[in-house]
């Protein structure tokens, strides 16, 4: 859950700021239209009234081949038809047949079959023979891969069918044509039209997204899939978010966990091991060994099982409700969330302290938030309140609550009553100061929250992340990457200034761009943390844009897939798979309309 709520509400942008990658997307959902097909017109109307006129002044001359005077009327019927109000296009649509099968058997007539072929497609899509007009935009598109309206139509027929995949490849390529023209215009001196996407790409996006997320997710219960645990840097982030955590990291670090394993080893009576095993499993959490505190507590859990078996239990409900307690956490970060919401439950029913009893409700709205369950997970926060009036977990817990909502004032006025309860809570200051940041508070409020930072945690790699960030939305460039550079020094574990840093990068002036060193970075971020899917949608939309080939552009949607693996929150796996989709569209879009590589 490293800084999760607080990263959220970026990633859920990540699925558009993909126009990053695209090249051709650079305008994407701002100036995007609605296309109905309600606007579009059949083709050739006006070549055949001036193939009528010309019939009409040569009449007099020659006679005019009965196929062709048998064509043009067809045509015309067809286009009165179309144009009639109201519209009957299924007529049209005979009528158009018609003019083809006289254009089929005839090879002056060769010029105007896929014009045809085109309006009959428009006439069937409009009276609801999709299937149909989609074997009539196949015609099409075989003699005329950059037929944007065509292109336009397949989009809407594939949503209405509900093969979204199939119309994210057509909105890209329609997109990719009008990239194209653009290009083509500027080059020939004259002011075009800027490409627009069709307004329900979003939507496409999301829905194509939404398909593959829920087929992993499918699959993942259906093998009983488990995590492995997090990143050391993501579990340490979420502890820290506790305001005993640097109590209990001092109290661990005095402890010697050999003389607690010696203990274990040579002690006979099972409920004295228990309550070693537990010690162990504390110092062990709080001195950043996550697997072996994760295997003591398996091996605490056994124990029990076999105490409770033997009906020969005399452990205290203090030791009993910590235990359920860290099998709780440890539950939850492994993402088994049932099983870490009824492990928390059963702490409740044994612990009696007031503070530890917040505490564990706490954890436990943690675990219901990432169940989706944002409402009880609230319900949870409100009732440890009542055990703990002046419980600053709650506070900070519930601002992150607030974050998720997109209510940053209401988690602005709950930051700082943590920070009012608990003032040395560095984490609580710095998430305040990003949160003041969007709320567009005076400056030298935030000032002040850092430079409080700066005094209690000098040695903090998360005071110069932040730091850097507020110099980066400063655009302070310059400052931001010493800010970060520090950051980096101070903790090789963190992620995030690695990934900040690239992003500082990116926003250097032409002449200091490096895509490069902004793509090392990217990837030490994931080196660091495989879990940082922030890092990695902003790697794959480096590669796309660096990506000459197809191939190369198809190493990252392997990227993408081998990613998913580290995906246990459900909203980050809809994004990574929204990227993904996209990722794909735009290869196979560029592949439909004759491109020979994949260089935007």
């Amino acid at each position: 859950q490293k800084l999760k709520y607080m990263l959220q509400g970026k990633q859920r942008v990540l699925a558009v700021c993909v126009a990053l990658a695209l090249g051709f997307l650079w305008i994407v959902l701002a100036t995007s239209g609605n296309d109905d097909g309600k606007n579009d017109e059949v083709e050739g109307e006006d070549e055949e009234k001036q193939e009528d006129a010309e019939t009409s002044s040569s009449n007099q001359k020659t006679t005019v081949p009965s196929y062709k005077s048998e064509f043009g009327t067809a045509k015309m019927k067809a286009f009165e038809l179309f144009k009639r109000n109201p519209p009957e296009y299924e007529e049209a649509a005979d009528w158009f047949s018609k003019a083809i099968t006289i254009a089929e058997a005839h090879e002056s007539l060769v010029p105007q079959r896929i014009a045809l072929y085109n309006n009959r497609s428009a006439c069937r899509e409009r009276f609801g023979a999709l299937e149909l007009s989609l074997e009539d935009c196949a015609v099409v598109l075989a003699a005329n891969k950059t037929h944007a309206k065509v292109r336009r139509r397949r989009a809407r027929i594939f949503e209405k069918l509900g093969r979204h995949a199939d119309a994210l490849v057509e909105i890209c390529a329609d997109l990719l044509i009008q990239r194209e023209d653009f290009k083509r215009s500027l080059q020939q001196g004259r002011t075009p039209e800027q490409p627009a996407p069709a307004e329900n790409v979003e939507a496409v996006m999301r829905a194509v997204g939404k398909q593959r997320a829920d087929e992993i997710i499918a699959e993942r219960k259906r093998l009983g899939t488990k995590f492995k645990l997090p990143s050391p840097n993501t579990i340490t982030q979420l502890l820290m978010t506790y305001v005993k955590y640097s109590e209990r990291k001092s109290q661990a670090e005095a402890i010697n966990v050999v003389d607690l394993e010696n203990q274990v080893n040579s002690i006979e009576d099972d409920n004295v091991v228990l309550e070693t095993l537990v010690q162990m499993v504390t110092v062990y959490t709080y001195t950043k060994r996550y697997q072996e505190a994760q295997a003591a507590v398996e091996r605490a859990l056994t124990l029990l099982q076999k105490i409770e078996a033997s009906s020969s239990s005399h452990v205290s409900s203090k030791c009993l409700a910590e235990i359920w307690r860290y099998v709780g956490l440890f539950r939850h970060l492994t993402h088994e969330l049932s099983e870490s919401d009824e492990a928390y439950r059963r702490s409740l029913e044994l612990e009696t302290d007031s503070l530890l009893r917040a505490e564990t409700r706490v954890k436990l709205a943690g675990v219901l938030v990432d169940s989706g369950e944002a409402d009880k997970a609230e319900a949870e926060l409100v009732q440890a309140l009542k055990e703990d009036p002046e419980s600053s977990d709650v506070y900070m817990h519930r601002a992150q609550l607030h974050v998720i909502r997109r209510d940053l004032q209401s988690a602005q006025a709950d930051l700082e009553k943590c920070i009012k309860a608990a003032p040395d809570h560095v984490l609580a200051r710095l998430r305040l100061a990003t949160v003041l940041i969007h709320n567009q508070v005076d400056s030298m409020e935030i000032e002040e929250h850092m430079l409080a930072c700066e005094k209690l945690a000098p040695d903090m790699s998360e005071v110069y992340q932040v730091k850097g960030e507020i110099a980066l939305a400063n655009n302070e460039i310059e400052t931001a990457i010493q800010h970060f550079d520090k950051a980096i020094a101070l903790d090789s574990t963190n992620p995030v200034p690695l990934y900040n840093k690239g992003m500082a990068l990116i926003q250097l002036p032409d002449g200091g761009r490096d895509p490069q060193r902004t793509k090392d970075l990217f990837e030490a971020a994931l080196k660091v943390d495989p879990t940082c899917m922030v890092a990695l949608m902003r790697l794959s939309e480096l590669k796309l844009q660096l990506a000459a080939t197809f191939d190369q552009a198809r190493d990252v949607v392997d990227m993408l897939d081998r990613a998913t693996v580290h995906c246990r929150d459900n909203d980050e796996l809809l994004e990574l798979s929204t990227v993904r989709a996209m990722a794909i569209a735009q290869l196979e879009a560029a592949q439909n309309v004759g491109l020979t590589s994949f260089q935007m």
